[in-house]
């Protein structure tokens, strides 16, 4: 929000998209896509500041009761997939993959397989 209305502030200054943006990286990391789009905000009138309201549902799959549950899931199966798990708690992959990496700390481990040399011995 303090970036907009700081966007807000040099459009009505009059400066320009990449005026604005050359002195907005210089104290805060703002990208140029972002100013450019308030600024084409603020020419066609809207001037609230405001992000659009979004159609969907908001957010309600991080609470503690459906981290707990993915965690309960993994201990009782280690071989179950990360798809499995979102289908059976009715959640999105990227909200699976986010609770164990995130939230239980769980990676990946790495496991590295060494072919065995075919020696003209062993054949």
């Amino acid at each position: 929000m303090e970036q907009r209305v700081n966007i807000k502030f040099c459009f009505k200054l009059g400066r320009t998209a990449t005026e604005t943006h050359k002195m907005l990286v210089k104290v805060d990391a703002v990208s140029k896509k972002c100013v450019f789009e308030w600024f084409k905000r603020f020419r066609d009138g809207k001037e609230d500041g405001k992000d659009e309201p979004r159609s969907g549902l908001p957010p309600t799959s991080t609470t503690p009761d459906t981290i707990e549950r993915v965690r309960r899931m993994l201990s009782n199966d280690r071989r179950l997939s990360l798809r499995m798990i979102a289908e059976e708690l009715k959640i999105s992959l990227d909200s699976v993959i986010n609770f164990i990496h995130e939230h239980l700390q769980k990676r990946k481990k790495k496991v590295y397989a060494f072919p065995t040399l075919l020696r003209s011995s062993n054949v």
